[in-house]
């Protein structure tokens, strides 16, 4: 690289005023004439900054310093694994410490380029010369911007403390020297300035003085576990690897010495690496450079909330790291990998090396609204003419076969020629000493080895029955804790070890999806949200749900009351039976709707109760009965032959929801969410939170209803299943109306509703017998294996292979005689004041799916049951049945038919 052709001046340095302003006129004049004063950094983070680069709200975008003209050479631009640095060559820059000073100034105004590299290789083995050789073969190399991330108000400049080691000057790195002196000035750290003097001042023929950009606050762990579920959800097999490089990190002034010349020559450079001259030169050039590292930028991502309630940046507060005490600068780490995980799955499925730019994400975006605005049209057409729709069924269940056969078999494996998929699995098998499940004659008839159809005949009776908790249990006792059996063309393996549940829930999380059955199912009726899907999506819709359910929203009971009060105007006076299943259904649909859309159905309100709220209610039970339905059925069968009913009741459904999806779009594009919201409305609102980040009316619509069903039904069917048992046990009741009173007729607050102990173990009882999911599943990603249900005892490991369902019954865990005791089956709050179970009780889920909305259905139930026994003094079952099950998605009393006596 030649020299640039520039006038030099010769400046020596001197300590005076003067002479610094003079010896700098050159410089000042052709370099920095049209620049703007350095930024004045203050403590306010949403202050306005005077450089270009530094005030705006937006994402920072790099602004290159001028090039002094008495630079020798060009800038010189060195990337590597940890991004790129940019070098200056220049003798004044080295002589003049005002330059100096300046130039550093400018150049603390820059924006570093934080990016994302995502890397896919696998190996491949070849046979070279009769030899079997191993080969990393690239798949895709990635890099995506996370400017996003940042906001230019918060960057503030900085020199180093004096207890830090770094390089002062030397070749090593250093403490300031006076330290060890325990002197007073060794507690203020050299500014700038002073820095710029003692460089400009050292006699070092060869030395740099380095500007870095420090960013700080990103969440890497979040990031790398979210990029590489949107990796893996393209099927990719391959290794993934995710590193961190930030572009102009650093900026470096090197002095004007013809070994600095030198070294940042191209054609040297290669030479020294070709003759592996560099184990000379590597270490002469170490020991030869003074170096000056003590200067730097730090541009957090993050604010913190400190002790008085301030925000402030990282360098101000020793942060609070806590979900309530931090918020994101600009772009948070889960709505960059919503923005950017379609473009970043193309260009892994296209095997793209290079830059992703805004282009390409909106190319993709692009492409994904014209491929769903090509199903939407697709779909009406094929609406209109029924041979189409068998036609369009039929061709709907062969791709999700094909579908399926592709997410186990992916893309990107590493390639081993002389070990085969059974003798993987074999080696498996050996290393943890599986067995085979034990089997039973019942479950293997010559009829049943392929098709599985006597299983789906056994369940459909039972179910219309109501007896298909009780008869799943029978088969446990005839069975075992762990069994096998083919239904419906899928091999399903159901157990009720706990030890089991919990490797799949927690130990071994990542082996283990949603079952496909279980989504193609239930997507008609609540799309592709928080239930349906796995990965990132699954990831990013529970993380914004759950800042509605911190604990100051839960403790919030004023929604409670509103209802309730509902609810027991709706309940008559004159010991007339009620069927209170019913109005509780209505209840949680009513402080459902408000508190996760802002506005309520007021299915209970008198003279507010709409006759489209009362339908949709009831049109959302039977499309959940008929998902349920299709679940224990043959998927391709439901897609060929769709029942007209349920397809009514489902548009019915999405056409209700559609009404807050428009509203919360709606108001997105009259206000800034961020700073504003709907008059009455000073809580966290799901919705309104939601269409920050999408603005598809599908997917809004999908979770709203993923939403809906959890903060609906899980509530109604514990307060039925719990009043069904206190109306048919006067002595829990007068138990626990006695704990109640001890309010003396008072509305309960949070804290008073978790200290009655009678009333959480009643509870934990309800939960116990009736749980309201009492049976789930997962499927096997990957081979893998559970710790026990091998062998003749069960007591074995047992070998699963990708693909295969395995469900647990929580109904016949929670009724284990060995666990919960002799009297199981009965009703006994009292067997909580000693019973500590870990994963034998699962109400609510467990591991990183558990519940988060756990705490908000309790406190519902509690409130609920409080006011109800505070406003009725006896009650009185009408119902001699016992309890019979209505089992759809979820599982509650057929009916909790009552009297209640007014107090």
């Amino acid at each position: 690289m030649g020299r640039v052709k520039a006038p030099q001046v010769s400046v020596p340095y001197r300590d005076d005023d003067a002479a610094s302003t003079s010896s700098a006129v050159p410089l000042q004049e052709h370099a920095f004439a049209d620049a703007e004063a350095p930024p004045a950094y203050t403590d306010d983070p949403d202050a306005v900054k005077s450089h270009p680069s530094i005030g705006s709200d937006e994402p920072p975008v790099s602004n290159e310093a001028p090039l002094p003209h008495s630079v020798t050479l060009a800038p010189k631009t060195h990337e590597d694994s940890k991004g790129s640095i940019t070098t200056y060559i220049s003798k004044a820059l080295c002589s003049d410490p005002a330059a100096c000073q300046q130039f550093a100034e400018s150049e603390a105004g820059s924006a570093p380029n934080p990016m994302i590299r995502l890397v896919g290789s696998h190996m491949e083995t070849r046979q070279r010369d009769k030899k079997q050789e191993k080969e990393r073969v690239t798949d895709f190399d990635i890099k995506a911007p996370l400017n996003a991330l940042l906001k230019s108000t918060w960057a503030k400049s900085k020199t180093v403390e004096n207890a830090l080691k770094t390089y002062r000057g030397g070749i090593v790195k250093r403490v300031d020297p006076r330290m060890k002196a325990h002197t007073e000035a060794a507690e203020t750290a050299p500014s700038l300035k002073e820095w710029c003097h003692r460089f400009g001042a050292s006699s070092a023929s060869i030395k740099s003085f380095t500007i870095s950009r420090k960013v700080t606050g990103i969440d890497y762990s979040t990031l790398t576990q979210q990029m590489t579920e949107v990796i893996r959800s393209t099927n990719y097999r391959g290794n993934i690897s995710i590193t961190y490089p930030v572009r102009s990190r650093a900026t470096v002034i090197m002095s004007d010495h013809w070994i600095n010349r030198y070294r940042h020559n191209t054609f040297i450079w290669w030479t020294c690496v070709i003759l592996q001259l560099w184990i000379f030169t590597w270490p002469l050039l170490w020991f030869m450079t003074k170096r000056w590292e003590v200067f730097y930028v730090e541009w957090p991502c993050r604010i913190y909330r400190s002790s008085d309630g301030k925000w402030l940046v990282s360098y101000e507060t020793e942060p609070d790291r806590t979900v309530s005490n931090v918020r994101p600068a600009h772009t948070s780490e889960l709505d960059w990998v919503q923005q950017w995980k379609l473009a970043v799955q193309l260009a892994a499925e296209s095997k793209k090396r290079g830059d992703l730019t805004d282009t390409d994400r909106e190319t993709a975006e692009a492409i994904q609204e014209r491929s769903r605005q090509r199903r939407a049209d697709n779909n009406v057409a094929i609406q209109d003419n029924g041979f189409l729709a068998a036609a369009s069924g039929l061709l709907g269940g062969v791709r999700d076969v094909i579908g399926h056969s592709q997410t186990l078999r992916g893309w990107g494996h590493s390639s081993a020629p002389l070990l085969t998929t059974g003798a993987r699995r074999r080696r498996i098998i050996k290393k943890h000493g599986c067995k085979p499940v034990k089997q039973s004659p019942e479950f293997n008839p010559w009829r049943d080895s392929i098709f599985g159809w006597s299983q789906l005949v056994v369940n459909e009776k039972a179910r219309k029955e109501h007896r298909l908790l009780e008869d799943f249990r029978a088969r446990f006792v005839r069975h075992g804790n762990t069994f096998y059996f083919k239904a419906a063309f899928d091999d399903i393996c159901f157990t009720v070890e706990p030890k089991n549940v919990k490797t799949m829930l927690a130990t071994n999380f990542k082996d283990w999806h949603m079952p496909t059955r279980r989504k193609t199912c239930f997507a008609p009726l609540l799309g592709h949200g928080i239930f349906t899907v796995d990965g990132a999506d699954w990831q990013h819709s529970r993380d914004l749900l759950r800042p509605n359910f911190a604990r100051n929203q839960v403790a919030d009971i004023a929604t409670f009351e509103r209802h309730v009060g509902h609810l027991i105007e709706m309940i008559p006076r004159d010991h007339s039976t009620v069927d209170l299943q019913e109005l509780f259904f209505r209840l949680t649909i009513d402080s459902a709707t408000e508190f996760l859309f802002g506005e309520s159905t007021n299915c209970l309100a008198p003279g507010a109760s709409t006759e489209d709220a009362k339908e949709f209610a009831s049109a959302f039970n039977r499309s959940q009965v008929a998902a349920a339905k299709a679940g224990r059925s043959i998927p391709i069968i439901v897609k060929l032959f769709p029942s007209s009913a349920s397809k009514r009741d489902i548009a019915y459904v999405h056409n209700f929801v559609d009404h807050y999806v428009r509203h919360g779009l709606d108001w997105q594009k009259k206000q800034d969410v961020e700073k504003s919201a709907p008059k009455g409305m000073e809580r966290y609102v799901f919705l309104y939170e939601f269409v920050k980040t999408v603005q598809d009316p599908v997917r809004i619509r999908s979770e709203l209803l993923n939403i809906l069903l959890a903060g609906r039904d899980t509530t109604a069917s514990l307060l039925g299943n719990l009043w069904f048992e206190l109306a048919r046990r006067p002595d829990v009741w007068t138990k626990l109306r006695k704990e109640v009173n001890e309010l003396d007729g008072k509305h309960p607050s949070f804290e008073e509703i978790k200290s009655m102990k009678y009333l959480r173990y009643v509870l934990n009882e309800a939960l116990r017998l009736y749980p309201v999911v009492p049976a789930n599943a997962r499927m096997s990603v990957v081979d893998t294996v559970l710790p026990l249900g091998g062998g003749p005892d069960g007591k074995s490991p047992l070998f699963v292979p990708a693909g295969r369902t395995v469900g647990w019954h929580l109904y016949t865990i929670h009724r284990r005689k060995d666990i919960y005791g002799e009297d199981a089956d009965e009703f006994r709050p009292e067997r909580w004041e000693t019973l500590r179970p870990g994963w034998e009780f699962l109400p609510f889920n467990g591991g990183p799916r558990i519940c988060i909305g756990q705490q908000f259905a309790l406190t519902e139930a509690s409130y609920t049951t409080i006011r109800l026994m505070q406003a009725f003094k006896q009650i009185e079952s009408r119902d001699t049945k016992p309890w019979t099950e209505m089992f759809a998605i979820t599982c509650a009393s057929q009916a909790t038919k009552v009297a209640l006596t007014p107090a």
